[in-house]
Formats: C-alpha cells, structure tokens, sequence
C-alpha cells in the first residue's frame, strides 16, 4: 500500500481501492446507506439502483482536504458505478469518448493531455484518459487536471477519476492508488 492507511472495501460490489493516507471519505448519504444495508446487490438489483440515482451509483470519493477548509479546487478521487449499454469494447470505448466531447462546451480551454486509450486495471481492459481546463471559482479561476479510468463489468461499468489542479500534482499518487484496485466480477 502506497501511503495508504486503509484500503476501501465495498463487498457487495466486489470493488476495492487503497485510501491514501490522510485523505478524508466523503460523506454518503443516509438513502444511500440504507439501501447499502438493506438490499443484497445482486446484478438485476445493482442495475435497478444504478437506473435510481439516474445512471450513476456513488461509490466513495476521497477528499485531501475537508471540503470547507479551503477556497479552489481541492484534490479529489471519486469513484462512481454506471450502466453500460454498450456491446463491445470497441462500442464501450467509443462511447467515453463521446462523453468527452460535451465538455469543450463548457470548458472553452478543454483539452486532452492524453487521448482516450486503452489500458488494464486488475487485469481489465478499460479506457484511460487525462485532460485539463479552467474552472471558474469564487476566488478566481484554477487549472485542473483530470485522469480518467472507465472499467466496463458485466453491465456496468466503474468510472475512477483523479482531479488535482496546477497548485498540486498528486499524480504520482494517483498511478499507485489505481495500482490497487481490485474489481470482481
């Protein structure tokens, strides 16, 4: 484990992840937690709660800091659980990058660092990519950068994304903690 002091476990899902050290877990949601302890996911179950939360199931998302302790971006691992409708990887692949082109839209000065390619977490194929762009704050505006993994399982797929601006590079970090994730099927 790279600085981790734990490693994030979500059973029902089969998914885990180192949590770096120090770094803070978001707070869920009481629905969120209640259907967590109360509903066995199995995969007719984890699609209807998935298609619930309008496509997208939280997972865990790390914060470096607590959320109100400072202005501007704040490093960031969110890890969220979506449908995929897609046939083939090659769809699959297609389909993240379709994702990717509503965001000029909203960030005139959004551009890759890395196209989106094809790479292996936990010995599955999934699709990587890295971009950055302004954000708009109330303190002023802050360069961001994003990496992007998106692993397609059964019917679903994880998105992991690391977000850290040009005042910090957590990207060393980053490459390690996706070293340990771990993702059944």
């Amino acid at each position: 484990m790279c600085n981790a002091q734990t490693t994030f476990k979500n059973e029902r899902l089969g998914f885990s992840i180192d949590q770096p050290n120090k770094w803070i877990v978001a707070e869920e949601g009481e629905t969120v937690q209640n259907l967590e302890e109360h509903i066995k996911l199995d995969k007719a179950t984890l699609k209807k709660l998935i298609d619930t939360h309008k496509g997208t199931y939280q997972v865990v998302t790390f914060f470096k800091y607590p959320i109100n302790s400072r202005h501007g971006v704040i490093p960031t691992i969110k890890i969220v659980l979506k449908n995929n409708g897609t046939a083939s990887f090659e769809d699959f692949k297609k389909s993240i990058e379709r994702s990717f082109s509503g965001m000029k839209d909203i960030f005139p000065d959004f551009k890759f660092i890395e196209q989106p390619t094809v790479k292996y977490i936990d010995g599955k194929q999934c699709v990587f990519a890295m971009c950055d762009y302004t954000l708009t704050a109330h303190n002023g505006q802050e360069k961001v950068k994003i990496m992007v993994y998106a692993v397609p399982v059964n019917d679903s797929f994880y998105q992991i994304t690391f977000m850290d601006s040009e005042k910090e590079d957590n990207s060393k970090l980053f490459e390690k903690i996706i070293e340990s994730t771990d993702i059944q099927e």
